[in-house]
């Protein structure tokens, strides 16, 4: 009898500390320092992911080029002479969305990098002889239009190109100069240019 009640006893207390162990399991212990630290580092980490991907966002924001570019200018009136090698200067603004184009200059400077078309139609003056290149940077000629007018006769003449541009090239129109001749145009001849999106 008193063995049986013992043993009861010993199932009871056996039972209890189980149900006591079960329970300490359940309880959240304390982390460790060196756990506090790794998790400490992995919100470090996650802080600055965040931080580098809220400042990319920001950089994408100011940085982003306009979704179109395109410029048209025309000459106001007939130019006076142009030496051979000057750049000839548009100085009539049409159109230009982003102000890439500089009259002052007679050069465009492409704000974002990708491919382009410019177009150039020039009209030469009575009597004179145009021969004009489009000139990218490095004196690369991409493209020229020719126009020869006679004591009566306007002569015209048009060109165009594609080409691929980085962001910063520039892109200009200067006198080639037929057989070592300066020329004039009239306020008939235009630049234009634009990006394909």
């Amino acid at each position: 009898m008193i063995r049986t009640k013992m043993q009861i006893v010993i199932v009871v207390i056996v039972i209890v500390f189980e149900g006591m162990l079960e329970a300490n399991r359940k309880i959240q212990r304390p982390k460790t320092r060196n756990a506090i630290q790794k998790d400490e580092e992995w919100m470090k980490e996650r802080s600055y992911e965040s931080r580098a991907q809220i400042n990319s966002v920001k950089r994408s924001n100011t940085n982003t080029p306009p979704s179109s570019v395109a410029f048209t200018y025309k000459i106001y009136d007939d130019t006076d002479e142009i030496a051979v090698g000057d750049t000839v200067k548009f100085d009539t603004q049409i159109f230009d969305n982003t102000g890439s184009f500089d009259p002052s200059t007679g050069e465009f400077t492409a704000p974002s990098c990708g491919m382009y078309v410019f177009m150039l139609n020039i009209r030469s003056n009575q009597g004179k002889v145009c021969w004009i290149d489009i000139i990218k940077d490095g004196g690369e000629r991409l493209a020229t239009a020719f126009a020869q007018s006679s004591d009566k006769v306007h002569d015209g003449d048009s060109t165009f190109l594609t080409i691929y541009l980085k962001e910063g090239d520039k892109v200009w129109t200067k006198n080639h100069g037929y057989q070592g001749t300066v020329c004039t145009i009239d306020f008939d001849s235009s630049f234009a240019g634009f990006r394909l999106n």
